[in-house]
C-alpha cells in the first residue's frame, strides 16, 4: 500500500530529494535516479535499476530479512510472545485505530487485505502503464498529482 503512494511521490520529488542530499550532506549520489529523464520510476520494465546504490539494495534486503525472521519467530513461539495474535501483528498502533471488539477487528483485517491487494494491482498497473506509454504516471494523469492551477488544459 505504501508503494502505491511512494511510486508517484518519487516521480514528483525525485529531483528535489536528490539535490537536497547532494547539497546538504555532500554525498555522492547519482544526479537522478530516473533512468531516462522522463519522470519514470526505475523498474524492471523501465530500466534504471542499475542507477540505485548496491548499499541501498543491501540495506533493503537486510531490513526485509530481519522483519521476516522476526515474523517467523513470532509465529513459531506464538504462545510465548505477549500480545501476538495473528501473523504480521507487531502491536504497532500509535493512533489506537484498531477496534477493541471482535467484529470491528475482523472488518479492519479484511479491509487491510483488500487495500493491500488493491495496492499490488496499482503498482503493477503503474509499471505497465509507464512501459507502454513511455511517460511517467504523474505525466500521464497529472490531475491526480499536480495542483489544479498548474494543469494545462487543451
Amino acid at each position: 500500500m505504501l508503494a502505491a503512494a511512494g511510486w508517484p511521490i518519487s516521480e514528483v520529488y525525485d529531483a528535489q530529494i536528490t539535490n537536497w542530499i547532494d547539497n546538504d550532506f555532500g554525498w555522492e549520489f547519482h544526479p537522478a535516479l530516473l533512468s531516462d529523464g522522463t519522470d519514470r520510476v526505475p523498474s524492471l520494465l523501465n530500466g534504471g535499476m542499475d542507477n540505485i546504490s548496491p548499499y541501498f539494495w543491501g540495506f533493503c534486503l537486510g531490513l526485509t530479512a530481519a522483519i521476516d525472521i522476526k515474523g517467523i519467530q513470532n509465529s513459531r513461539f506464538a504462545d510465548e510472545v505477549k500480545g501476538y495474535n495473528i501473523p504480521g501483528d507487531y502491536g504497532f498502533d500509535p493512533l489506537g485505530l484498531y477496534p477493541s471488539n471482535v467484529d470491528g477487528r475482523k472488518r479492519m483485517e479484511l479491509a487491510e487485505i483488500k487495500h493491500g491487494r488493491l495496492g499490488m494491482i496499482a503498482i503493477t498497473a503503474f509499471a505497465f502503464q509507464e512501459y507502454v506509454s513511455g511517460l511517467g504516471v504523474i505525466d500521464e494523469t497529472p490531475v491526480f498529482f499536480r495542483p489544479l492551477f498548474q494543469l494545462e488544459y487543451s
